[in-house]
């Protein structure tokens, strides 16, 4: 991060301060000002877009900050304008646990890994792990390789941040690898095969897990995360449907 002017300086701050700012941008004077951008490679003349600031999309970004104690639940704006009862964000915000079961193209994964991508830059020290069924898969949601940064999501997101905002130094040896990212808060985001192995061996800040109904050893990993989820980190397990432990850890938390 390179921050000079006062302008870029508040920005930073505003961005720091709340999650909604740096996902969805803000109004100024000069009109809407957008800080993070995602890519759509169905849209063969406008690939490369601001992050839609939807109602639903809001209320994810609200799940995630309670979820993951930032915001107490009565703080939760979006979520409760949107119905949810304060006593399902109290019940999060207790368990720590957001699990989300989604269909397809709906921005589900983007807005989680939105919400990780912010946590490493304005939180010191956070282990972020991002699961999926293979190390590949894993891949091209935190990083390819370190001479790709726009093939993976994560990556995508902090390159096309205005320069002042951006945390990585991709030109630096060893800023990004595959499956890696370090942030110069000291956080490091780490994409991961599924299983418990991994995480058992370490204590993650966050753990997301994509698609985590297809992922047979699901049910390994969760058990491997409780004991840093009840130590105050956070999981965030979305998924499109699919019968197995993740459909029954659904309807046990609802």
């Amino acid at each position: 991060m390179s921050v000079s002017k006062p302008e870029e300086r508040i920005h930073w701050e505003l961005c720091r301060r709340d999650a909604h700012t740096f996902i969805f941008g803000m109004d100024t004077p000069e009109g809407r000002t957008h800080f993070l951008y995602t890519k759509d490679e169905h849209n063969i003349y406008h690939p490369t877009q601001p992050f839609p600031d939807l109602p639903y999309l809001r209320v994810m970004v609200d799940y995630f900050l309670v979820g993951g104690h930032i915001i107490p639940p009565h703080k939760a704006k979006f979520a409760l304008e949107w119905g949810t009862p304060l006593a399902h964000l109290e019940r999060l915000n207790e368990t720590a646990i957001v699990a989300v079961e989604k269909s397809r193209q709906v921005m589900i994964t983007w807005i989680a890994l939105a919400y990780i991508l912010w946590r490493a830059k304005f939180m010191e020290h956070q282990l972020i792990m991002v699961q999926s069924k293979r190390e590949a898969d894993a891949q091209k949601l935190v990083c390819v390789k370190e001479s790709e940064p726009d093939a993976a999501r994560l990556t995508f997101m902090e390159t096309h941040l205005p320069a002042y905002m951006r945390s990585v130094d991709f030109s630096r040896r060893g800023a990004t690898s595959k499956c890696n990212v370090y942030f110069d808060s000291g956080s490091h985001v780490w994409g991961i095969p599924e299983g418990g192995s991994i995480i058992r061996s370490h204590t993650p800040s966050v753990l997301f897990s994509d698609e985590a109904a297809f992922q047979p050893a699901f049910g390994e990993a969760y058990r491997a995360a409780l004991p840093a989820i009840r130590g105050g980190g956070q999981a965030i397990f979305v998924s499109s449907a699919e019968l197995g432990e993740f459909a029954d850890l659904l309807e046990v938390k609802n």
